[in-house]
């Protein structure tokens, strides 16, 4: 499973350092290298974006025109409905169950005062896991209850749910590793910027 679409990204790159179509793959497979995606992936999506109004030419040319014809790149910058899209891609839920790619996209693109947020976001997803794991268990309970002495369909049950468990646990501890990474980092945020904030104007 894969959540981050290629528009995101590139539209997050773009907000960060307008640029063109060249520029913007090579950022995008040094961010995102494990990923893979495709060799024309920042050129497709910066024309479906151009399209949707989030990304405009810096010089004023017409969507589409970069690099037609051999013509030299165009760089592009974000629209302010851009940056509105990008803002709620960045702050919303996660899907369940949350995929790795999706929360190191928006740690990478992230900034100090979106911490908080940030880790609403994985505790979001750790309790939805964690009730998906409790639920797990109470089928895996409720099954062993109505297979009764059948010693043989006991066990195959066993065996297939407890890999479900087992993946689940362990998007439950890798979620729980990311929440306390995030909350030391927004501590010592905090801590850096909190006697800076208290001092007197000049």
């Amino acid at each position: 499973m894969f959540a981050l679409s290629a528009g995101e990204a590139v539209l997050g790159l773009v907000i960060e350092q307008p640029g063109n179509s060249y520029q913007l793959q090579q950022r995008l497979e040094g961010r995102f290298g494990s990923a893979q995606f495709g060799h024309a992936t920042a050129y497709h999506a910066m024309r479906r974006l151009a399209r949707q109004g989030l990304i405009r030419a810096v010089d004023g040319t017409e969507a589409g025109d970069a690099e037609a014809g051999g013509s030299p790149a165009t760089a592009y910058e974000a629209t302010a409905a851009g940056i509105e899209h990008f803002e709620h891609w960045l702050l919303a839920s996660t899907s369940t169950p949350p995929v790795r790619e999706e929360l190191h996209a928006k740690v990478a693109f992230c900034r100090p005062a979106d911490l908080p947020r940030m880790i609403e976001v994985v505790r979001e997803a750790e309790l939805a896991c964690a009730a998906r794991l409790e639920d797990l268990n109470e089928g895996m309970r409720r099954q062993r209850r109505l297979l009764g002495d059948d010693a043989w369909k006991r066990l195959r049950s066993i065996i297939v749910t407890a890999g479900d468990v087992a993946w689940w646990d362990a998007r439950i501890k890798w979620l729980q590793a990311l929440r306390q990474c995030l909350q030391r980092e927004a501590q010592r945020y905090e801590a850096e910027r909190g006697p800076t904030s208290s001092r007197p104007r000049a």
